[in-house]
This record gives structure tokens, C-alpha cells and sequence, in this order.
């Protein structure tokens, strides 16, 4: 199995998830931190020169490594850059690729569908895994590999003009705590007020799909469609508990809600509720934190 990573800090969950699949994994990945990362992981880590990132070179260098080390499958995250290069393999490769795994068990995968649903697929190797970050314990590293240089060469078909950052929130898919605001939220003024209680917590803050998709008061949102979560604490506050936001917060450790509406769906995922307005219950939280 082929295991690639974008990200230093997706190695560990990958590693995790391709043991679900093979003993006999070979590592890749185009970036000098996320090498070294790897080699806590894997004996054998391929660090592969291929400029700065394009899809059409990434995936015809994965393609021929893939070949070359006779793989029987890929596994990489189910990120921007993960899914577009994967996409572009599988095309390449004439093998499926499965998108947003979130679990693999036996013979099949748990994939999200449509950020509302999810579907059980049966696992036929060769093919392309795309995990979804977060889904997955992130292993311990063991290992002290050897990385080997690979520098590959073909033709852009993608010309760079300018690079913009993305504005990025803050990653509470590494958080311990996650205080999350709902559409019971009023102004984006009142998230001040969530991230003093997320600071007294050594928390983060994050929003529901409605701030961040329609309102656009954060980059990212906390749900299945979004960023999925796992904190030893989550607060829902004001938040109703769609489908699609539950399924992404649902492996929290413990799960608080505080909603004025008695009959909100948050409640029935939730080991502690407060019914209450927000408004009140959060300045009083933080007043007892305080205290403390």
C-alpha cells in the first residue's frame, strides 16, 4: 500500500488507517517536513522533488512510484489537494478512488455522503483512499526510516501567477476542547465572548455550517461537511444539532449543549444540557471559571 500525506501533521492518522488495510506500506510525500515526519512511521519514505504543488505533475509522479514499488493500493487525506491529485490518479490508474473515508472495517469503508448521510462501501483493492482528517486515532511513531530523494520532471500544464493564502481559523481539529457557536449566536461581535470561555478552557472556538458558509464568519466549520472533531470537551452553544453537524462532533468525549429550545436535537447527543439563554449561561460560566 502506497501511503501519501500533504501535511506533517496528517502522517499519524494516515499511518493509522493504511494498517487498518496492509502490513507492507511505503510512504511518499513532497515535502521535506512531512518526510521527516514520516520517518517515525514507515522504513521506507519516499521524498519526492517535483516543484511546487500542481496536481497534473503530483499525480503523474504518484503514478509512476505507485508502479514502480508495485503497490496494490493508495491511501492519502481527503483534503483539497488529496482530492484533487487523487482524483487525477485514478483517471490515470483506471482504479477507483473513495472519497471521505471515515472508517474502515473488514472489507469495507464508511464514506460521509453529502455531509448528511453515510455510506458502507465494499473494499475492493486496487484503489484509491482518501481519509478524512479526523477520522482516525493518530499512532504513536516507532519507526526510524530512511528516506530516499526521488526528483521527478514533466511538463506544467498549470501555470503559476499568484499565490494568495487562505485564510485559515484556528485548527480545532487539534484542540481539546471546542466551544462551538450555533446560529443561536446573534452577531459575530458575541463570538468574543465564546473565546473567553474557550481560553479559560485552553480551548478553541469554532462555528456551525450556517456562520461559516452563509455568514462567512469563519473559514471552516465543525460538522461532517466540514471539520470533525473529537475533543475530550466539546460546547454546543446555541447550537440546534443538525445530522451533518452531530455526525462531525459525535466521538467528543463529552458533549455539552446550552439552547433555549428545550426540544432542540443537540440534546439528545448530549451528556450534559443546559436549557437557557445563552446570553446568560455563558457569562456565567466564564464568571465561575474565573473563580476557580
Amino acid at each position: 500500500m502506497l501511503v501519501v500525506a500533504f501535511e506533517a501533521k496528517q502522517v499519524a492518522e494516515n499511518f493509522s488507517a493504511s494498517s487498518k488495510l496492509s502490513s507492507d506500506l511505503v510512504f511518499a510525500c513532497f515535502d521535506e517536513s512531512v518526510a521527516e515526519e514520516g520517518k517515525k512511521f514507515f522504513k521506507e519514505v519516499y521524498l519526492i522533488k517535483a516543484g511546487d504543488y500542481d496536481p497534473f505533475v503530483y499525480s503523474e509522479a504518484l503514478k509512476e512510484l505507485y508502479n514502480e514499488v508495485g503497490a496494490k493500493g493508495i491511501l492519502m487525506e481527503s483534503s483539497a489537494k488529496g482530492v484533487a491529485v487523487a482524483s487525477m490518479l485514478s483517471a490515470k490508474l483506471n482504479i477507483r478512488c473513495v472519497s471521505d473515508v471515515k472508517a474502515i472495517e473488514d472489507n469495507y469503508v464508511k464514506r460521509s455522503a453529502l455531509g448528511a448521510a453515510e455510506a458502507k462501501v465494499k473494499l475492493e483493492l486496487p484503489a484509491i483512499i482518501c481519509v478524512k482528517p479526523g477520522s482516525f486515532e493518530k499512532a504513536e511513531g516507532k519507526e526510524s526510516g530512511e528516506v530516499k530523494v526521488v526528483e521527478k520532471s514533466f511538463e506544467r500544464k498549470i501555470n503559476l501567477l499568484e499565490f494568495k493564502e487562505k485564510e485559515k481559523g484556528a485548527d480545532i481539529s487539534e484542540a481539546e476542547v471546542v466551544v462551538c457557536a450555533g446560529r443561536g449566536v446573534k452577531k459575530k461581535e458575541d463570538l468574543a465572548m465564546l473565546e473567553e470561555l474557550a481560553k479559560l478552557l485552553n480551548g478553541a472556538v469554532g462555528v456551525s455550517r450556517p456562520l461559516s458558509a452563509d455568514l462567512k464568519w469563519m473559514p471552516n466549520w465543525v460538522g461532517m461537511s466540514g471539520i470533525t472533531v473529537k475533543p475530550k470537551l466539546y460546547i454546543g452553544v446555541g447550537v440546534s444539532g443538525q445530522i451533518q453537524h452531530v455526525a462531525g462532533i459525535r466521538d467528543s468525549k463529552i458533549i455539552v449543549a446550552i439552547n433555549n429550545d428545550p426540544k432542540a436535537p443537540i440534546f439528545e447527543n448530549a451528556d450534559y444540557g443546559i436549557v437557557g439563554d445563552l446570553y446568560e449561561v455563558v457569562p456565567k460560566l466564564i464568571e465561575k471559571l474565573k473563580q476557580s
